[in-house]
């Protein structure tokens, strides 16, 4: 039986980083159809250079992330952060991820390359020629990412991020990320708070979520 799996995300969000071996573990459950919805945790207009107060937040965040996940922001990104004029804007990844679709890319894949190019590599992510760099690095075409980038406009991004934001308000997420699985028509939340760390364990709970519920 096929299902979905919906996945509430944002390309700078701490937690996402730490939720993406769970993502790549779904991603080898076959009959399971993964789409993406982008939130925009840092979005315009709130959007700003991250301040020491901003970087604090962050890098205590960052050491939750690590002890519950295993997964570690690289140095890279310590010293972005600490640039003194590092930008956190979700809306220009996630303009460039939904881009990278529509020029014939995988999105998950270009997702996660923007996870590890701004968390482990520390690159500007929010740079127009970054994202170009980085559909290249990705097999994209990238004269075809610039035509799909520009063809896409501020408003198609902006309802994306609304509708996203919507949907977790339907589920009832409280942040991101959140996974939820939709079949039948059903969709309910997964705990994935408990799974982190544990890739494995969830690919094994979401196989069993699917197996054809026996009736005696």
């Amino acid at each position: 039986m096929s299902a979905t799996l919906h996945l509430i995300t944002d390309p700078l969000c701490g937690w996402c980083f730490g939720a993406a071996p769970l993502v790549k573990a779904s991603q080898k459950v076959p009959e399971l159809d993964i789409q993406l919805h982008f939130g925009g945790l840092f979005s315009a207009p709130n959007n700003r250079v991250a301040d020491a107060a901003m970087v604090r937040f962050i890098m205590t965040h960052h050491d939750r992330i690590t002890q519950l996940t295993g997964q570690t922001p690289g140095p890279a990104m310590t010293e972005l952060l600490n640039s003194g004029d590092a930008v956190l804007d979700s809306t220009p990844p996630i303009h460039a991820i939904l881009a990278a679709e529509m020029a014939g890319g995988d999105m998950l894949t270009y997702y996660h390359a923007i996870i590890k190019a701004h968390f482990m590599d520390g690159r500007r992510v929010a740079e127009a020629t970054t994202l170009r760099e980085i559909a290249g690095e990705c097999g994209i075409d990238t004269d075809a990412f610039q035509q799909a980038f520009d063809n896409l406009s501020d408003e198609d991004v902006a309802q994306h991020i609304n509708d996203s934001r919507v949907l977790l308000q339907h589920i009832g997420g409280q942040g991101f990320p959140t996974f939820a699985l939709e079949q039948d028509g059903q969709i309910q939340m997964l705990n994935h708070q408990a799974m982190y760390n544990n890739p494995e364990g969830w690919q094994q709970a979401l196989e069993k979520l699917l197996e054809p519920q026996v009736v005696h």
